[in-house]
């Protein structure tokens, strides 16, 4: 099994049921979209997921659950989003993926199949921040903005964030994406009302909370194929000279 099958329409996924549906089918994308069938790349946390817009609306989505077989399931699962569709691989018009940061094994393992994508088929690669990705990736609630800060376990006491002005519109940078430590973050005095998510705010719960932060626990924060395709500029890289943003490479900002 290559991954959890979420197609379009409604309902709540069973445990093992791959044929449920999922929320983000139908999500449009921004109007500078290419029309014709692109897929985007998500592996840089532990849920990895593949997704498959056309016209313009996401159609459909894989998710990868086992980061240890993020490497052996992604490319059959972005097979089956595309023959859902009736669709094969040479019928791509461009390659969306999350360019990190995040686990350095996953951000390679899509980088590499992106690229590998993108170069033999002769179509653009977009690149996309997963930090801005798992901003948008949760529903705003009740349509109103949000200023939110995504922080990435770096380990060793490290994190590695963004924090973002979210509207229904599209997300606006309010703190550039950095490395360093959770008190590093917080005397960077974020904006009061800030909403804290993902894997980093949770191991520093207690401290955010404590400088008077409101925190919001899992699934937000958690950057996903339909985010990365969301969120995308849609500015073509040099597929073959792109290299993604490393884990290792950050530095304290």
């Amino acid at each position: 099994m290559s991954g959890a099958r979420d197609a379009a329409g409604g309902g709540q996924a069973a445990p093992g049921d791959e044929r449920a549906t999922h929320p983000d089918a139908g999500s449009r994308l921004s109007e500078d979209a290419p029309r014709g069938p692109v897929v985007g790349i998500e592996t840089s946390s532990r849920l990895g997921s593949v997704a498959l817009a056309v016209g313009g609306s996401v159609v459909g989505r894989r998710l990868l659950p086992e980061p240890s077989r993020h490497s052996v399931g992604l490319i059959p699962a972005i097979e089956e989003v595309l023959a859902e569709q009736g669709l094969g691989p040479g019928d791509l018009v461009g390659v969306a993926v999350g360019a990190g940061p995040g686990s350095f094994t996953g951000v390679k393992v899509a980088a590499a199949a992106a690229k590998g994508l993108a170069c033999s088929l002769e179509v653009p690669l977009y690149a996309a921040s997963s930090l801005r990705a798992a901003a948008v990736a949760q529903p705003l609630p009740r349509g109103e903005g949000e200023i939110r800060y995504v922080l990435f376990d770096a380990r060793g006491g490290r994190v590695y964030g963004g924090c973002y002005d979210v509207r229904a519109d599209g997300a606006d940078e309010a703190i550039a994406p950095h490395g360093g430590t959770i008190l590093d973050v917080i005397n960077g005095r974020p904006p009061r009302g800030t909403i804290f998510m993902g894997d980093g705010a949770v191991c520093h719960e207690a401290v955010i909370r404590a400088a008077g932060y409101a925190m919001r626990p899992p699934p937000a924060g958690v950057p996903g194929a339909v985010a990365v395709l969301r969120c995308c500029d849609w500015s073509a890289v040099d597929a073959p000279a792109w290299e993604p943003d490393y884990v290792r490479e950050w530095r304290p900002g």
